[in-house]
């Protein structure tokens, strides 16, 4: 099978089972009052957590191996990106293992994160412009993984005011005991599945410049300074 298609299917079934949890955890809650604490999508070290750690590792990883990679190119690409996106990918993989960003909640860390994501394109943007020219679904599978990822992080606040409100409008019953639930389901299950969509794309990009069938690929890096 071509490794493009075992990617393809690996991610597919990867999604299916974080929806499988997230789904899960939603319905157990709102049962039980409680899910199971390996479940739980709010928890620290739980399996949700544990998968949302290893994906950011494992992109932090793969960004170290295209650093190591660039030497062996004729026309390499900078090194700033992969560096960049590697340490912060492993800084959001120890925060997520760790909650550092609820012990240390004096820090804006959303603005912190953003400050970091939008500094990232300012000095790479020539391999920004590189990767839409030869690699434009790779940047688009790492953009709407992005896009994805942040919905989440930030829109799940406005979407659990939003409900709230609606349901005291039409005066539902408790809506509190399925609000907050709704709204860690919707922000981490989002979280979980942006960085499904960056590792997949990652994993695709490193194949090929990875692949002896296509040497075009290494051929046509641009320096980037």
């Amino acid at each position: 099978m071509p490794i493009s298609k075992l990617l393809k299917r690996g991610t597919i079934a990867l999604i299916g089972l974080e929806f499988g949890l997230a789904s899960a955890y939603f319905i157990l809650t709102i049962k039980q009052g409680a899910a199971p604490a390996l479940l739980d999508f709010n928890g620290l070290r739980t399996l949700p957590s544990l998968m949302q750690a290893a994906h950011l590792f494992a992109i932090g990883g793969l960004c170290v191996v295209l650093l190591r990679q660039r030497s062996r190119l004729p026309d390499p690409y900078s090194w700033y990106l992969p560096l960049a996106l590697a340490c912060l990918c492993w800084f959001g993989g120890v925060d997520e293992l760790t909650k550092l960003h609820l012990k240390l909640d004096q820090i804006n860390w959303k603005f912190l994160y953003l400050g970091l994501l939008a500094a990232i394109p300012i000095f790479s943007w020539r391999d920004l412009v590189w990767l839409w020219r030869s690699h434009r679904d790779t940047l688009l599978w790492v953009a709407a993984g992005m896009a994805i990822f942040l919905a989440g992080g930030f829109g799940a606040e406005f979407l659990k005011g939003a409900i709230a409100q609606a349901a005291a409008a039409h005066n539902y019953a408790q809506p509190s005991l399925w609000v907050e639930p709704l709204r860690i389901t919707v922000e981490e299950f989002s979280e979980l599945l942006g960085e499904t969509l960056i590792l997949y794309a990652f994993l695709t990009f490193t194949a090929r410049v990875f692949s002896p069938s296509e040497p075009a690929t290494a051929q046509t890096l641009n320096p980037r300074l």
